[in-house]
């Protein structure tokens, strides 16, 4: 399988957070210790990759929490990358965090937002109502000091949630910029290779909080060590020895324990994110 260069880096700022999700493997599942990734170690991942074009500045845990999160995007924007994308949860949507966000050089930020109101009540333990009323301020502001900061809802969607996401996209169309949909991730065998190692779109490796370089965000305790940011070139990580490992066993059919169970669940409304979409030839 064509592999694709390194153009993307997920950063995981923090795999710390201040909601407990239904879903969430923060909530459950995740045994790796919580922290913040230093400044300093950031500076290093993004002189590593010179040809880094898009930079997500989430993974597990909230990304606002971080005290330096704008430190790293101006970092990020001064040496290059064009688009620097953040979600969030929105519940730490002061003014003066609005004020930043604005002036920050982020392109875009996406709030995870769950179908109905009750929906996001069960799943996040917060009422949507104020998590909506950060995000008008928000956006009232950008409009009016910097339009071009692009807003975006994302809905992670259960097969009990499905029926929400019509109202869902009709709703938030009207507020934001874009509306994402994705599926939750399930636990049941895979039969076919994943994207990620090779890369879907374009190339992307994970860097965890403390340095830790996986090739998938769904290895949410890094059983698939390729590196560390400390030590290695993470450029150099894409081509190496683990990952081209990892790449065999796919292509071979022969997953390792964290991928042979890794999907996502069957909705009408969304497509999953981590399998080869069909192509189909024209008759």
């Amino acid at each position: 399988m064509r592999v694709k260069p390194l153009t993307s880096l997920i950063i995981e700022p923090t795999n710390t957070c201040n909601l407990r999700c239904t879903f969430c493997f923060v909530t459950e599942g995740m045994t790796r210790k919580e922290g913040f990734m230093d400044l300093d170690l950031f500076k290093k991942v993004i002189d590593d990759c010179p040809d880094l074009e898009h930079l997500c500045m989430h993974n597990w845990g909230e990304p606002l929490l971080h005290k330096e999160i704008f430190k790293m995007f101006d970092y990020a924007h001064a040496a290059g990358v064009k688009f620097i994308v953040m979600n969030t949860n929105g519940t730490l949507l002061t003014d003066k965090m609005i004020g930043r966000i604005v002036d920050s050089p982020l392109n875009i930020i996406r709030f995870s937002i769950d179908g109905s109101a009750e929906t996001f009540k069960r799943i996040r333990g917060v009422e949507l109502e104020k998590i909506e009323k950060n995000i008008i301020r928000l956006k009232n502001e950008k409009e009016k000091r910097r339009p071009e900061l692009s807003m975006g809802a994302v809905f992670t969607v259960e097969e009990e949630t499905q029926e929400d996401v019509d109202p869902f996209i009709s709703h938030w169309e009207s507020i934001m910029d874009h509306v994402r949909t994705q599926p939750k991730l399930v636990q049941s065998p895979r039969e076919e290779p994943c994207p990620e190692p090779f890369g879907k779109d374009y190339g992307k490796l994970v860097v965890l909080w403390d340095g830790t370089v996986i090739p998938c965000c769904v290895d949410y305790n890094a059983t698939l060590k390729l590196g560390s940011a400390v030590n290695d070139n993470v450029h150099d990580l894409w081509q190496g020895r683990e990952i081209e490992r990892l790449r065999a066993q796919h292509e071979k059919g022969e997953y390792p324990d964290v991928c042979i169970n890794c999907n996502e669940c069957k909705t009408s409304k969304t497509k999953k994110r981590f399998f080869f979409e069909e192509v189909h030839e024209a008759p």
